[in-house]
């Protein structure tokens, strides 16, 4: 018996992203167990930046719902995450989450390489944003293995499955995610999926995600790209290096510079206006 953990970004009830998550776990092909979580429904609290959770042994102080989504991650055998577009991006919920993977990276071996499956919505086509690749690099962050991911187009809750295109390839998302993965699209960064790309020369690309690299080559067939520097970041020896070495070691850095740090900031203490809401003044 497989157990598949439904995590959905949205506050719809019986939305596209809800009824897309139940449908890939109906085609999974194991007897399975599906346990659905709302994100929303979770108290959730922005990360203060404090790095208490670098330290070995300790956990994230705020006292919210984090560790109790962190469980039932390990728990899982394999995970579907769906979240809409909202803004050009996945909903709010989804960044506060991410946003807290200091503490989560602190916990990867406990989640690297369970079987995932990632699922955008959004109503317009061509508005979906920076959407899909959001999520699929958090789940790689998370540490997990991104076997497929997809954008679905419907405004109306339910529309997402009147397309008979839709019910097959949310079916094929379901198969994948104990079975084969897909490989990367015509387009996307071939480390991490990612289609968003930055050109800091006009022949040279670069994934902002994972660090992938490209030129822009000619040649008797023509433009093409050719791969250069592989990106790296969601590998396991870098992710922990980045997560349980150089960032406690910048702490301790900080540590030592403190004093010669303040000199700079003591700068900007001045007599400033912070303005609140009346009730919170």
């Amino acid at each position: 018996m497989k157990k598949i953990m439904g995590i959905i970004a949205s506050q719809r009830k019986l939305a596209n992203g809800e009824i897309l998550v139940k449908e890939a776990a109906a085609a999974s092909g194991a007897e399975h167990e599906l346990e659905l979580v709302r994100l929303t429904d979770l108290n959730l609290q922005t990360c203060r930046g404090c790095y208490t959770c670098l330290t070995p042994g300790k956990p994230c102080p705020l006292p919210d719902d984090l560790y109790f989504l962190a469980a039932k991650i390990k728990e899982a055998d394999g995970l579907i995450l769906s979240a809409p577009c909202y803004a050009l991006g996945p909903s709010a919920v989804v960044k506060l989450w991410a946003d807290r993977i200091l503490a989560l990276a602190q916990m990867a071996d406990d989640f690297w390489g369970k079987p995932c499956v990632v699922i955008g919505t959004a109503g317009i086509n061509g508005w979906e944003g920076y959407t899909l690749s959001g999520l699929v690099q958090l789940s790689r962050l998370l540490g997990l293995d991104v076997k497929d991911a997809h954008m679905f187009i419907g405004a109306l809750p339910g529309e997402v499955l009147e397309n008979q295109d839709h019910i097959e390839r949310i079916r094929q998302m379901g198969r994948a995610l104990f079975g084969q993965g897909r490989a990367e699209r015509q387009g996307e960064c071939p480390t991490c999926w990612s289609d968003i790309w930055k050109f800091p020369q006009p022949d040279r690309k670069v994934c902002p995600f994972c660090g992938q690299e490209a030129h822009l080559v000619s040649g008797p067939e023509g433009v093409r790209w050719e791969l250069d520097q592989p990106g790296r970041r969601f590998e396991y020896e870098n992710h922990q290096y980045h997560f349980r070495e150089w960032l406690p070691g910048k702490v301790s850095e900080y540590l030592k510079r403190r004093k010669e740090l303040s000199l700079i900031r003591n700068r900007y203490k001045g007599e400033y206006t912070w303005v609140l809401p009346e009730q919170k003044s």
